[in-house]
């Protein structure tokens, strides 16, 4: 008799099936789809539900006794140096990929290889990829996650880096922590800088100032499981918004509020030894923080924007 098991399956597997139990590795959707079936050794037997109802009594259960079973499996941990810079293969068993769901396991990874923050990819089924977060090689491994996707030796899974912070998956590259599917922010890491980039798409002051303090939270909150920052968070706004003084003047006072935020200074301060400063583009060009010197010439910038080539009569 097979075994109810969690199977690793690509972005937007089954999405038109709404009673087949299923759910997303990370809450984007970009991430990769969980499905739910009994591995019968020469096919995989999935899990449906009669109705939503039944639907939403049984998932908890048959997810919660899937992962369960995967927690026996125990594929090999295989560590290689690249670099000066340990590297963890999770190899030998179809399951291999799947254990980035098992907790545990994954502090197994962090253990092989002395990081409790994992940079984690499953390009494809029956492998697992995962290094330090703070190594020299993480600005190259999405990179090589990609180019194990592009030539998969099974199934391919995803082409996404994920990371596990002590055994459990926090973030998914090029995704707002906690993604609420809005779609307003992504942040990224800015070469070898350590800095951030937030890229916002707000419509309005409103959502300008929630996501904001949303994605700054995040920020921070990545700060302080690497312990690894430059001192920059770099906030880059498009055409969403009018450029206008309204908007310059309530971006420096988001500057202001920061370096006035005792809590936060001190905090980051004492893990990263540095200071937290924003900026603020519109379009790639600052428009905050701005000093006397510079008031002028953005006084020149907002003429130059809000006035159209072809808007003569203005």
């Amino acid at each position: 008799m097979g075994q109810l098991l969690p199977i690793l399956k690509p972005t937007g597997y089954r999405q038109d099936v709404p009673l087949f139990f299923k759910e997303q590795l990370f809450k984007s959707s970009a991430s990769p789809v969980i499905a739910f079936g009994t591995d019968e050794g020469y096919a995989m037997a999935y899990e449906s539900a009669a109705n939503e109802e039944d639907y939403i009594l049984k998932l908890p259960e048959i997810k919660s006794k899937a992962i369960e079973n995967l927690k026996a499996i125990q594929p090999n941990i295989e560590v290689q140096d690249a670099q000066g810079t340990k590297i963890a293969f999770v190899v030998g068993h179809e399951y291999a990929s799947e254990k980035i769901l098992d907790s545990n396991f994954m502090k197994q990874v962090g253990k092989a290889i002395n990081s409790n923050s994992l940079m984690v990819g499953i390009p494809f089924k029956g492998h697992l990829i995962a290094t330090d977060s703070n190594s020299e090689i993480r600005l190259k491994f999405p990179a090589i996650i990609q180019k194990y996707y592009n030539n998969p030796q099974q199934d391919p899974i995803s082409d996404k880096v994920f990371l596990v912070n002590d055994g459990e998956i926090v973030a998914m590259a090029g995704e707002a922590i906690d993604d609420d599917g809005n779609n307003n922010f992504i942040i990224t890491e800015i070469g070898k800088t350590n800095n951030y980039k937030v890229e916002l798409k707000s419509k309005s002051i409103e959502e300008l100032t929630e996501n904001v303090n949303t994605s700054f939270q995040q920020v921070m909150a990545m700060i302080i499981q690497r312990k690894v920052f430059g001192g920059e968070v770099a906030y880059h706004l498009g055409s969403e918004m009018k450029l206008d003084k309204i908007l310059i003047e309530k971006c420096q006072s988001y500057v202001t509020q920061i370096e006035e935020n005792e809590m936060a200074q001190t905090l980051i301060q004492a893990l990263t030894n540095t200071k937290t400063k924003l900026s603020f583009y519109y379009n790639n060009k600052q428009i905050a923080p701005i000093d006397n010197n510079s008031i002028e010439q953005q006084d020149q910038y907002l003429n130059d924007t809000t006035k159209k080539w072809w808007q003569f009569w203005k």
